[in-house]
């Protein structure tokens, strides 16, 4: 009912209460799911082994590196010099067309060269088994056979990117990496098993 002020004035209407406690319970509620579905995902199982390949290859190559002393996150390696891009484009010996659209990418800084020395890592790599790997980045794939002695591969990356290695023999190989944060262990890898780990040149 209307209540009427000296002067014959309306007594203006003020706000309704009971909206506002709705509208502030609806907001607690919100609040409350969204604390809820974060409490969730940290501590169900098999959310929390997932979120981490949400991060790129970085987070997934560090997922299959459990060891102490293993590859975890990203792999430095060193940039090849402008200066050596000829030579070094040279020395993977591709057709002369991707030969010389390689060179213009790098050149024009949309893609990068590295070097990426491997080593066989396992307990018996003095044995005369042969031990072959492919190596895969940027759209060329070569084939390495590994020593006890770093062999230095050279790849096609962005400033970031993916090298795949893959094991082309018949018994299980120990691959190592040198990079710029030391020398790394990669997990085995059985026959035709392969892995992919991140790279960023440095």
């Amino acid at each position: 009912m209307e209540r009427l002020l000296p002067g014959g004035r309306a007594e203006p209407s003020l706000p309704d209460p009971a909206g506002s406690a709705a509208l502030r319970g609806v907001a607690y509620t919100l609040l409350m799911l969204i604390l809820l579905a974060g409490a969730w995902i940290r501590f169900n199982p098999q959310i929390a082994a997932l979120a981490p390949m949400l991060a790129g290859p970085a987070a997934d190559v560090a997922a299959q590196m459990a060891a102490p002393g293993r590859l975890r996150g990203l792999a430095e390696v060193a940039l090849v010099p402008l200066a050596d891009t000829g030579e070094a484009v040279a020395a993977m010996r591709l057709p002369a067309a991707e030969a010389a659209a390689l060179t213009q990418a790098v050149r024009r800084g949309r893609l990068r060269l590295v070097r990426l020395p491997l080593f066989d890592s396992g307990a018996d790599a003095a044995d005369a088994v042969a031990r072959v790997i492919e190596v895969s980045a940027g759209g060329y794939t070569t084939t390495v056979q590994l020593t006890r002695l770093p062999v230095a591969v050279t790849l096609p990356i962005g400033a970031v990117g993916t090298a795949a290695i893959r094991n082309l023999g018949g018994d299980t190989v120990g691959v190592g990496a040198v990079t710029l944060a030391g020398l790394v262990r990669l997990p085995d890898l059985p026959a035709a098993a392969g892995l992919e780990i991140g790279v960023v040149a440095q």
